[in-house]
């Protein structure tokens, strides 16, 4: 597996402590790692994003437009963000092999959901020559 931790994402703002979770399957978590000082709410909030991108092979922003729209238009599929457990803003990115196979997935919680989403592609970037 794949080990991925704050470090691995530099420091983009003084104030942002991530919770970062890295699941290799819907219910299986491999590694979480909460910087000191974080929020302990934000600890679920990773987790249900790693979860929710693992499901599924898309983003948790992806989930966010299919549950509430984009571009002023409505969600394709709005109860979505109804199902327990289900992330739907931005924060879950799934792990993809270079031939577009699933392997888990990384949730950041702790700043917002742009800043979340960018730590994980960046963590997962930084493992990307495991991906190949």
């Amino acid at each position: 597996g794949c080990f991925v931790t704050p470090n691995s994402f530099g420091d983009p703002h003084p104030a942002f402590k991530p919770r970062v979770s890295h699941v290799s399957e819907p219910d299986h978590l491999v590694v979480f790692h909460r910087m000191d000082g974080a929020f302990v709410g934000s600890i679920r909030i990773a987790q249900m994003k790693g979860h929710t991108s693992a499901m599924f092979p898309f983003s948790t922003r992806v989930m966010s437009e299919l549950a509430y729209g984009k571009d002023g238009e409505p969600g394709r599929v709005p109860g979505i963000a109804e199902i327990p457990g289900i992330a739907a803003f931005p924060g879950g990115v799934p792990i993809m092999t270079a031939d577009g196979s699933q392997v888990g997935a990384v949730g950041v919680s702790g700043a917002t959901g742009d800043q979340d989403e960018e730590c994980a592609n960046v963590g997962i970037a930084a493992i990307s020559d495991m991906l190949e």
